[in-house]
């Protein structure tokens, strides 16, 4: 015996809600496993949007084009060469950026210079942000000098003032 419409119409429809079901579990577990992949800890801000409320936040300044990009995908080195006066004389540097689109942390972005400079690579692992002006941001460098197996030597000289123009920065990251 078949059965009747009603009994049909109770068996679609209860077909129907466990598919609803399934396709809402489907949909929630893609969206917090996206939403949990992102292991970043810096927030970035643009050069415009610095106000006097970052003074005194420790800060990693990018220069020129923004250097982060997750979906680069040409592969393309997103790393920008700055030249810093820093000992008496200009020394280049190249930004180091660590970001996948998922994981980027504060502690693994910094600016190394690109030559030994008496024995020791210059690393600027961080800035504190001193004063901010309308074209300009002065901030305090944090200096480590790697030798060649990349032991820091603390008995260098690991901070001193810098000012740079706000026209060759893109950015600063702030640890969120």
């Amino acid at each position: 015996m078949l059965p009747s419409g009603n009994t049909r119409n109770v068996v679609t429809n209860a077909k129907n809600e466990h598919m609803k079901r399934i396709i809402l579990l489907i949909t929630l577990t893609f969206t917090i496993n996206v939403i949990a992949q992102d292991g970043s800890d810096i927030k970035y801000v643009g050069i415009n949007d610095v106000d006097d409320s970052y003074i005194g936040k420790l800060v990693h300044l990018d220069f020129y084009n923004r250097s982060f990009g997750a979906f680069n995908l040409n592969k393309k080195d997103l790393n920008d060469i700055i030249s810093i006066r820093l000992e008496n004389k200009n020394i280049e540097f190249k930004e180091h950026r660590v970001d996948n689109g998922f994981n980027n942390w504060f502690s693994q972005q910094y600016v190394e210079s690109t030559e030994f400079i008496d024995g020791y690579k210059i690393r600027i692992s961080m800035c504190k942000i001193k004063e901010i002006k309308s074209d300009s941001i002065s901030v305090i460098l944090f200096l480590e000098y790697r030798d060649i197996n990349g032991k820091a030597n603390s008995e260098k000289p690991n901070r001193t003032e810098c000012e740079f123009p706000k026209e060759i920065l893109s950015e600063i990251l702030v640890r969120s």
